[in-house]
């Protein structure tokens, strides 16, 4: 499973998430606003929100599957409208 399958799994699972291809691999939105874009290349990654700021993080065969779920969970709670967060969210 690639990269981009991976983390599609994952942000799928989250409240009116929509995927946008890319060139290099996927943007995943929620209410318009990108949350994580994975870039598949020779080093695949994936780019999330976090209060400070954006995290790269590292997509490679040892990836540690469980934070990256994580991080694509919480980067989408920094972006998702309020009424989600208020419905239950996750």
């Amino acid at each position: 499973m690639s990269a981009v399958e991976r983390v599609r799994a994952i942000a799928l699972l989250l409240p009116e998430v929509v995927e946008r291809p890319t060139n290099e691999g996927a943007d995943f939105l929620v209410d318009g606003k990108v949350f994580a874009q994975v870039v598949e290349s020779s080093a695949p990654a994936v780019r999330v929100r976090e209060a400070a700021g954006d995290v790269v993080v590292t997509l490679g065969d040892d990836a540690d599957w469980t934070l990256v779920e994580d991080r694509v969970a919480r980067s989408w709670e920094l972006t998702a409208p309020r009424r989600l967060l208020e419905a239950g969210g996750r």
